[in-house]
C-alpha cells in the first residue's frame, strides 16, 4: 500500500483558501450571469418601449398631417358656402367616390350598347311631360335647369317632398321587422354635384397627362355630371353608409323584397351597366311612385328600358 503524505499546517491552510476561492468564484460567476441577464432584459425592454413610442408618435404625426391635408383640401374647395350642406356630408360623399373609383374597371363598361340605346331613345320629350317621379335622369338626359325641386326632411336628410312620406313609412315598417335602414344621402344640390364632379376630374388628371375632355369623360364614369344625377332630383336615396358589401346584408334583402311596396326600385344592377352607364350600386334606390314600382320590378328591366319599351309608345 502506498503511504499517504500527512498535510502540514501550511498546506492545510492553502487547501482551505483554495476551496474558498473556488466557492466564491462559482458564486460570482453565477451571479454575474444572473445580473447580466437582468441587464440585457432591461436594455431590450427599454429599446422595445422606445420603438413602440416612436412608431406611435410617427403614426400619430402622419395621421394629423393627413387629417390637416384633408381639412385643407375640403376648405379649399369651399364647402362652407354650400347651402344646407355640412362638412360631414361632403366627406361622406367623397368617401363614396373613392370607393367607387377603387371598384371601377373601365374595361367592363360596354359603351357600344349604351351608345346604341342612346340613339334609339331620347327622354327629353318624355321628361318634359311625364309625372315628376317617373322622369328618366342619366348622363344623356339631364334635369332641366328651370326645374325647381321641393324637398322635405326625412330622418335627418333632405329628400324630394314627393317621396318623403313613403320613404319614412318604409323605414319605420322595416324597423318593426328588425331591419335597420338609415339614409346616407338623399337630395344633393347642383352646387355640391359640381364640386364632386370637378374634384374627380382633377383626380383623373393627376393620374396621367390627359386632356380636359378625356378627364371629364373618365370622371363621369364615377361621378355624375351636374344635372345628371338622380340625387339632384331628391328621388334617389343611398342607404346604410354606401358599403360595398351592402348586397350581402339582411337590409338589402328586405329592400329587394319590399321596396316596391313603397314606390322604390333598385336602380343600378350590374347587368344594366351598359344601358344606365352607372356601375353596380346596391345601396341606391329610386322612387318612381306606387303606380309603377311593382310593374318595373316585375318586368326585370331597368328604368330606361321600361320607360322606353312600355311607356313611350
Amino acid at each position: 500500500m502506498s503511504e499517504y503524505k500527512r498535510l502540514t499546517g501550511k498546506d492545510s491552510l492553502k487547501l482551505k483558501i483554495y476551496k474558498k476561492i473556488k466557492k466564491l468564484t462559482g458564486k460570482s460567476l453565477k451571479w454575474t450571469l444572473v445580473y447580466s441577464g437582468i441587464f440585457l432584459m432591461l436594455v431590450s425592454g427599454v429599446f422595445v418601449f422606445y420603438k413602440f413610442v416612436d412608431n406611435n408618435y410617427k403614426n400619430k404625426e402622419e395621421f394629423e398631417i393627413e387629417g390637416t391635408n384633408l381639412k385643407s383640401k375640403i376648405d379649399a374647395e369651399g364647402t362652407s358656402d354650400l347651402d344646407e350642406l355640412s362638412k360631414n356630408e361632403f366627406e361622406r360623399e367623397s368617401k363614396k367616390i373613392e370607393k367607387l373609383e377603387e371598384d371601377l374597371n373601365e374595361e367592363d363598361m360596354i359603351e357600344e350598347d349604351a351608345d346604341s340605346f342612346k340613339k334609339s331613345y331620347d327622354f327629353s320629350e318624355w321628361n318634359s311631360s311625364c309625372d315628376f317621379e317617373i322622369m328618366v335622369i342619366n348622363k344623356d338626359n339631364p334635369i332641366s335647369e328651370s326645374l325647381k325641386i321641393q324637398t322635405k326632411n326625412c330622418k335627418g336628410k333632405e329628400v324630394a317632398t314627393k317621396c318623403c312620406d313613403d320613404l319614412e313609412k318604409m323605414i319605420n315598417d322595416a324597423k318593426k321587422e328588425g331591419i335597420n335602414l338609415w339614409i346616407s344621402s338623399g337630395y344633393r344640390d347642383i352646387v355640391l354635384q359640381k364640386k364632386l364632379f370637378n374634384r374627380q376630374v382633377e383626380r383623373q388628371k393627376n393620374k396621367e397627362v390627359i386632356s380636359q375632355e378625356e378627364a371629364e369623360k373618365r370622371a363621369a364614369t364615377v361621378v355624375a355630371r351636374p344635372y345628371t344625377s338622380e340625387h339632384n332630383t331628391g328621388l334617389a336615396v343611398d342607404f346604410n353608409g354606401v358599403e360595398d358589401n351592402f348586397y350581402k346584408t339582411k337590409e338589402y334583402k328586405w329592400l329587394i323584397n319590399n321596396a316596391h311596396k313603397y314606390g322604390f326600385i333598385e336602380r343600378y344592377q350590374k347587368k344594366w351597366e351598359s344601358v344606365t352607364g352607372v356601375i353596380y350600386e346596391p345601396w341606391h334606390f329610386r322612387y318612381v311612385g306606387n303606380k309603377y314600382a311593382s310593374l318595373i320590378k316585375d318586368s326585370g328591366l331597368c328604368l330606361e328600358k321600361y320607360v322606353a319599351e312600355k311607356l313611350m309608345k
